[in-house]
């Protein structure tokens, strides 16, 4: 490769990024010598039991088990692929063809501890453990009671659709020419994360991953997934993954952890608003509306940040009184309304946020200096902390000193 004028070695990580653009899907690989002897019984008929209730065929069943692969991709030319060995084939020769196809689940009672509480790994095809992986999980799942009304409902730390679509996307989407490496889940009272060997495509990122198009490192693995209906829609695992964690008043999921060599997704388990769920379940009996994901996304990005420059979804969110303007012309703003703030019983939040306007500056000004004669920095700022303005409270202070200087003698004659 070239490095400046010089012409150097190509590094591993230069050749990976070049392979995985032009090599074809890696669990397309035909791996020689493997026997339908080496399928693993109970995960061949778990696949032809779910093919045949995603197509409706109940005769799939008793289909010759090679006719039913061929069908599917998994063989090709009469020979078994890497996906076929993965998915199907025996422990044994999962363990001595492909030992990094694993999956390891640790239980930490605290997230910040070192060592787990609980540990158990599976080294066998994926169609006869992943309801496995998920007891396993289930096993410790916590739930959140909380009053709607005179019912008394409950949130799971670990909602089941969400972990089965990032489980069966890191066993989908990881790179398997990586060696020595695993998939790891970890669990934990106020997460859920799942770590994959290998990073991003280069065309996806933590920020766009839910706008781009859809990459498939192994896409035999994902269309078997598809074709069994393990995931509804191949590329759609992570807007259900994020709309459940919003709609549970968990907050967003993120990608902390992610580099160039790993993908990790941490799913919030603990309830951090469920306030604002009802508030939005409030909303859709009231005004008997729906909410997509694009837009459920956006109110929970203006709950988790405030304020955001310009939703695309605002004309519908300021024709329900859902969302405010904040600010004129190009430097307006959106932020949740008074409405929300009120159910939530925090209107100091509003105040807060939306901050006071130039008017009312000037109103507390002047009944300031009117009621004691005279007004000192010191005073300003301990009511600009009482009136719960945000940290940068301190540039109002310095609009008021200049405010005062150049109008003092206004101000000096109207209080006189």
């Amino acid at each position: 490769m070239r490095k400046g004028e010089s012409l150097v070695e190509m590094d591993n990580e230069t050749m990976r990024a070049i392979l995985n653009e032009i090599q074809p899907d890696f669990s397309s690989s035909i791996i020689e010598n493997l026997a339908i002897s080496d399928l693993d019984d109970r995960a061949v008929g778990d696949f032809k039991k779910r093919m045949a209730e995603k197509t409706g065929n109940r005769a799939l069943i008793n289909s010759p088990t090679a006719q039913i692969l061929q069908d599917a991709e998994l063989m090709r030319g009469g020979k078994f692929t890497l996906a076929s060995l993965l998915l199907l084939g025996k422990k044994e020769k999962i363990a001595e063809l492909l030992p990094q196809a694993e999956i390891i689940y640790e239980w930490r009672s605290t997230p910040e501890q070192i060592h787990h509480d609980f540990r158990v790994s599976w080294r066998v095809p994926y169609f006869a453990v992943y309801d496995d992986i998920w007891q396993t999980i289930q096993a410790r799942n916590l739930r959140t009671p909380y009053q709607e009304g005179f019912i008394q409902q409950e949130v799971l730390a670990f909602d089941e659709k969400s972990c089965r679509e990032a489980v069966n996307n890191a066993v989908a989407h990881r790179d398997y020419s990586i060696s020595g490496r695993s998939i790891i889940i970890y669990a934990s009272p106020q997460f859920f994360a799942v770590v994959s060997p290998g990073g991003f495509p280069q065309h996806i990122t933590p920020e766009n991953i839910l706008k781009a198009a859809p990459h498939w490192r192994n896409r035999l693995i994902a269309e078997a997934f598809e074709r069994t209906k393990l995931v509804e829609r191949s590329g759609q695992g992570m807007d259900v993954i994020f709309e459940a964690a919003i709609r549970q008043g968990k907050g967003l999921p993120d990608f902390k952890g992610t580099d160039a060599h790993t993908v990790r997704i941490n799913i919030p388990a603990k309830v951090k608003d469920a306030e604002f769920v009802r508030f939005l379940e409030k909303i859709v009996n009231e005004k008997q509306v729906s909410f997509s994901f694009d837009e459920i996304y956006e109110l929970e990005m203006l709950r988790e940040q405030k304020v955001v420059a310009n939703p695309q979804h605002k004309e519908k969110f300021l024709k329900l009184g859902i969302v405010e303007k904040i600010g004129k012309t190009s430097g307006t703003k959106y932020m949740l309304s008074h409405k929300y703030y009120s159910y939530e019983e925090k209107p100091g939040i509003y105040t807060r946020i939306k901050g006071i306007s130039r008017e009312k500056k000037k109103e507390l000004i002047l009944n300031h200096i009117q009621r004691e004669g005279q007004g000192i920095k010191k005073d300003f700022m301990l009511q600009l902390q009482q009136l719960g303005l945000p940290l940068g409270f301190r540039s109002h202070v310095v609009w008021w000193e200049d405010y005062l200087i150049n109008n003092f003698h206004q101000l000096y004659e109207k209080n006189n």
